[in-house]
Order: structure tokens, then C-alpha cells, then sequence
């Protein structure tokens, strides 16, 4: 009678309600077989995965006070007419959206690669390189399927030795384990800007391990924030005291030239040799200027270059986890339900739109 009544339904197409009812009541052990599956593949992933311990950390970043107020130095400036430009503050932000794609770059992560951190696997410190190479943290189905014969291989070691040789700037090639090593250091980092605020996710399996990778994450891109802002300014102080050390040369020897001169001619009146004085005072008068010129101008280039250092302060600071952030058995369970109970509706659906179509092509021949 249930097939009669359900064939009915379907031939008829008379989808009321009470019908939409019948048939899914006619359905429910596929509705219950599909919720069954889908928490038992998720029970599965949540035992195969590894734990992940995360770390939450805010920065505000800062800028020192501007050029123009430095103090003696910027009244000095006014004095000898050497202008430092525009406060510092206008070049001492990154674009906010450059920060998520520094921490992505090669660059970037191949000095994170390099670095050493203690784990609780090995005696000794260990660069992050080789321990994701050795300990592959990701989820041992994912890593059979990308990596089936590994089933079969026992861990893997490397030497990082045989790698730190390869980690030279301006790279264009990457070994397939640096790529890996990479990817997944990468995987492990999350940077949100806010305004000036920087918030910074970082994760790894061990608590200790994580505190220690949240704090080099910090730490680098400090370091490279500053090089990208100062780089322009960094430049400029380096051209100004090789031109310091030209100028002090030149100006030394002009004043070595004028003092030997007078003493070979003291108590000698003849005006050809005042005129020769003259000349050689007014040549030492000119390089003293120009070195003073150029010395003032390194150290005021000096005071805006330390002006322009962004500064990274801590609103919320990172600490050791005391439990693992991942994986979750209740969020595991609850998206497991609820995956395998629309996934069960959608198998109910096509299976009555594959029968429907069956009877009603039936029905045509």
C-alpha cells in the first residue's frame, strides 16, 4: 500500500504538504544512514588530526614624533637651511593591506623557515624548516592521499645543513621540501588589519612551540615593516656619509696644504705668495663648508631615519595556550550533523526526481 500510495504521488505529481511528508517518512533510514556516515567520517578526521594550539596576539603600531620636532637638531636645521621634508609620519605606515602579503611572501617565509624554535620532539633547538619537514603536522588521511607510498616509508629526516647552503638572497628556485616547509608555515598565519591596530593568528601543535612561533612572527615582521619604510631614508644616510668621508678627506687636506705653506713662508712679504694664500684659504674656507654642510645633513638624515622606525606595541600579548584550540569534538559532532542531514535531504530529493522521471518516461513509451 506505502509503494502504491508513494507511485501514486510521483505519477500523479500532486507534491501537497501531507505528500512531501509521506515521502520523506518513506525515506528517513536514508536520512539517517547519510547522518550516520557523514559524523562517523567526521569522528574519523577529528582522531586522525593533530592538535593545533593558536595564539592571538593585537599590536598598535605607532609612529615616533616627526622630524620637524626633533628637538636641537630641527632648530638647526632651521639655522643652516637644511630642510628635512615632510613629517615623518605621512611615510611611516605600511598600506594595511601589505601586511597579509608580506607574511605570505617567499621572502618573508623563507627567513621564518630558517629560524630556530624548541619542541618537545627533539633534544636540541631545531629550525622550523626541519620540523615540518620530519614531523608533517597536518592530518594523516590528507597526508596518505597526497603522500600514499608514505604508508609504507617510515619518518622522514633531513639534513638542514644541506638546506641552510641553498637559502641565499634573491632566490628563483626552491627545493620541493622548502616549498612544502613554506606552505605549511604559511597555513599557519593569519594578519588582520584594523586601522592601526595588527591582528596577528599564529598556530602550531605544541603550546610552547606556538608561543615561540607567535613571538618570531612578531619579530619579523617588525623587521620588515621597518625595511620597507626606511629603505628610501636608509639610503639617503648611506650616500650621505660616504660623501661625509670625501668631504672630511678633503677638507683635512686642504687644511694640511694651507698650514705647511705658511710655516715655509713665514716673516716673506712678497705679494705673489699672499695671493698663493689667499688662494689656498679660500680653497680650505670652501671644503670646511661643504664638510659641515654634509655633516649636518648626515646627522639630521640620521635623527629623521630613527624618527621614521614604526613602533609596535602589544595590546594583546601572546602566552603559552593551556589547551588546544583545535580540532573541537562538539563543533566536529554539531558540523557533522548538520552536513549529514542536508546531504541525507538532497539524497532523498534525487532519488525521487530520478524515480519520477523514470515512471513519467515510462508512461510516454
Amino acid at each position: 500500500m506505502k509503494k502504491f500510495d508513494t507511485e501514486n504521488i510521483l505519477q500523479s505529481g500532486e507534491f501537497t504538504l501531507v505528500n512531501l511528508i509521506h515521502l520523506f517518512k518513506q525515506k528517513i533510514k536514508l536520512l539517517w544512514l547519510s547522518i550516520t556516515c557523514v559524523i562517523g567520517l567526521g569522528l574519523l578526521i577529528y582522531v586522525t588530526t593533530p592538535k593545533s594550539y593558536q595564539i592571538h596576539t593585537v599590536l598598535l603600531i605607532e609612529s615616533q614624533e616627526g622630524a620637524n620636532s626633533a628637538g636641537g637638531l630641527g632648530s638647526l636645521a632651521q639655522l643652516s637651511g637644511v630642510s628635512l621634508g615632510g613629517g615623518a609620519s605621512q611615510n611611516t605606515f605600511l598600506d594595511p593591506a601589505l601586511y597579509p602579503v608580506i607574511v605570505q611572501s617567499k621572502p618573508f617565509l623563507e627567513d621564518l623557515m630558517k629560524t630556530k624554535v624548541s619542541s618537545e620532539l627533539y633534544p636540541d633547538s631545531v629550525s622550523l624548516f626541519k620540523y615540518m619537514v620530519e614531523t608533517r603536522p597536518e592530518n594523516s588521511i590528507i597526508k596518505s592521499i597526497k603522500r600514499p607510498t608514505s604508508i609504507f616509508k617510515g619518518q622522514m629526516t633531513v639534513d638542514s645543513d644541506q638546506y641552510d647552503s641553498l637559502l641565499i638572497p634573491e632566490r628563483e628556485r626552491f627545493a620541493p621540501l622548502e616549498v612544502y616547509a613554506m606552505g605549511q608555515i604559511a597555513s599557519r598565519i593569519a594578519v588582520s588589519p584594523e586601522g592601526s591596530l595588527l591582528n596577528l593568528d599564529t598556530e602550531m601543535p605544541e603550546a610552547d612551540l606556538s608561543f615561540q612561533f607567535s613571538k618570531k612572527v612578531k619579530k619579523l615582521i617588525e623587521k620588515y615593516s621597518s625595511r620597507y619604510v626606511l629603505e628610501k631614508q636608509t639610503n639617503q644616510v648611506n650616500y650621505l656619509e660616504g660623501q661625509y668621508q670625501v668631504a672630511e678627506k678633503n677638507y683635512k687636506d686642504a687644511q694640511n696644504t694651507l698650514t705647511k705653506y705658511r710655516e715655509r713662508n713665514q716673516g716673506i712679504t712678497l705679494e705673489s705668495l699672499k695671493a698663493v694664500e689667499q688662494n689656498l684659504n679660500a680653497e680650505y674656507s670652501l671644503k670646511f663648508e661643504l664638510f659641515r654642510t654634509i655633516s649636518q645633513e648626515l646627522e639630521l638624515a640620521k635623527v629623521k631615519l630613527n624618527s621614521l622606525k614604526p613602533i609596535f606595541s602589544q595590546i594583546e600579548p601572546p602566552y603559552v595556550p593551556n589547551k588546544p584550540t583545535s580540532p573541537r569534538m562538539a563543533m566536529t559532532l554539531a558540523f557533522s550533523l548538520v552536513l549529514g542531514f542536508f546531504l541525507g535531504l538532497l539524497a532523498i530529493a534525487v532519488s525521487y526526481i530520478f524515480a519520477y522521471f523514470k515512471i513519467h518516461r515510462g508512461d510516454s513509451n
